[in-house]
């Protein structure tokens, strides 16, 4: 296998302003890649960009709607002409809303295919270009083991991200041959503003009931990991591999671990 050396390349980082997009772009940058910050809070970016340089990193503020194709292509342009390469795209941009099916206002139903799965693709399209032009790349897709695990109040995010694995595994199939690797990504429940539910995870409230709660630092390193031995697919923690294999051979066994745990 070929050795990858962090210092030769560049990545971009969507979804960079907070949480485990801010965590990755930190930890790339401390192994001395070059990242592109990407996400809508300019005022957020720029924080982090500061950080980074700070530390002696190297970064570039790229404020994106991944939900326009026209900033996209946009963004992609920018860090060619800043950088002329793009090595690395961490599809992070996410966003999720707990709530019945029933219930759900048809305008966050959209928006969250928009971002996360919609995006995911034109973000993965947009840099093919330059990796198939490089013969190598790494595209990391943020899926979720939500998208293994169907979770109740959760529905859109959920299919939104089983699409993201689907895409992801399909893609790879496509393109490996041309030297580029694609992983889904499958983080468990991680500590950040995500959602309320996870803001309940951080201040406590259901941190003793939902066992593998990770920080955002953790995945980031299982991220960078992952760019050193590229792998199709990585649940963490990977004791949750498990509950995954239970889902699909004894459903009824994973309806009652849900209930228990997320009531």
């Amino acid at each position: 296998m070929i050795q990858f050396h962090p210092q030769d390349k560049v990545a971009i980082i969507t979804g960079a302003s907070s949480g485990i997009g801010e965590a990755t772009a930190k930890r790339l940058a401390r192994d001395g890649m070059r990242v592109a910050l990407a996400a809508r809070r300019a005022d957020e970016l720029a924080r982090v960009a500061g950080e980074i340089t700070m530390a002696g990193g190297q970064a570039f503020v790229a404020p994106t709607d991944v939900r326009d194709r026209d900033q996209i292509g946009q963004l992609v342009t920018a860090i060619l002409d800043v950088w002329g390469r793009v090595d690395v795209l961490v599809n992070n941009a996410g966003l999720g809303y707990s709530q019945a099916v029933a219930d759900l206002d048809p305008a966050k139903l959209r928006e969250q295919v928009a971002v996360n799965l919609v995006a995911v693709i034109e973000c993965s399209q947009a840099v093919l270009p330059a990796m198939l032009a490089q013969r190598a790349g790494h595209i990391v897709n943020i899926a979720s083991l939500a998208g293994l695990i169907g979770l109740p109040e959760s529905s859109i995010y959920c299919a939104t991200k089983a699409g993201v694995v689907s895409f992801s595994d399909s893609l790879r199939r496509e393109v490996r041959s041309h030297g580029i690797h694609v992983t889904a990504f499958c983080p468990g429940f991680v500590v950040t503003n995500f959602s309320p539910r996870l803001r309940g995870i951080r201040e406590g409230r259901l941190g003793a009931r939902l066992p593998g709660v990770m920080r955002a630092d953790y995945v980031a390193d299982r991220i960078a990991g992952v760019l050193h031995r590229p792998r199709r697919q990585v649940i963490v923690p990977p004791g949750w591999g498990a509950l995954v294999w239970v889902g699909r051979t004894f459903p009824w066994l994973t309806d009652a671990v849900l209930a228990r745990f997320l009531g």
